[in-house]
């Protein structure tokens, strides 16, 4: 199976030093190879997610004198955009590749999110293998990962609940790849990932 399209110019544009210019050099040359990618991932992300879903570029973020440390393209239930939404996303940082569950940004949908990863805690501590590389994102420095995840623990996922609550950041957690691993990478082995990723993704998607 061909691999993701994804290589070492394409992690290298997270080495320019200038912030406006790391920041336009990935709008224009990473973010579009990223929606490709989402795009020929799309339809077994649906599959995989027990949905249609649609696909969006998640924006560079421009922050004065600061450069952006990731870009992504992420999959959701709606066509109009992922704010407050649960969603898969494929990001990139200067060292990774991740496939990542997230909520980012408030929607009234977010309290309903908390309360099904209270009632499901119990069952996603069961999962076992599907979790057992998962790391938590949020606040993290995007350079050294964050430890693996106590996904065994009821008690994780009710704190990782509490993340959706109003005001709280949200929730950022997935499975990370190096450079070089990301190398040799097809779009398969990506959709794997997500495979095992989905039943957070639905516990959230489904949330009443």
């Amino acid at each position: 199976m061909a691999g993701l399209g994804l290589g070492p110019s394409d992690f290298a544009l997270f080495e320019i030093d200038d912030p406006d210019e790391r920041a336009a050099a990935l709008d224009a040359t990473l973010q579009p190879k990223l929606l490709v990618l989402g795009e020929q991932c799309l339809q077994g992300l649906g599959r995989v997610a027990g949905g249609e879903l649609f696909v969006h570029a998640g924006k560079v973020p421009r922050r004065k004198g600061q450069a952006p440390e990731e870009s992504l393209v992420v999959f959701c239930d709606s066509a109009k955009g992922f704010r407050g939404l649960p969603y898969l996303g494929v990001v990139m940082t200067r060292l990774h590749l991740h496939a990542r569950v997230g909520v980012r940004g408030e929607s009234p949908r977010r309290a309903a999110m908390q309360r099904a990863l209270d009632r499901e805690a119990a069952n996603l501590a069961k999962k076992g293998k599907p979790f057992r590389k998962l790391r938590q994102f949020q606040d993290w420095n995007f350079e050294e990962l964050p430890e693996l995840a106590p996904a065994h623990s009821a008690a994780f996922w009710i704190e990782l609940g509490e993340e959706l609550a109003p005001g709280r950041p949200g929730l950022d957690v997935g499975i990370s790849w190096t450079r070089e691993e990301a190398r040799s990478l097809s779009v398969g082995d990506l959709l794997g990932v997500f495979r095992d990723l989905s039943p957070l993704y639905k516990v959230l998607a489904n949330a009443q």
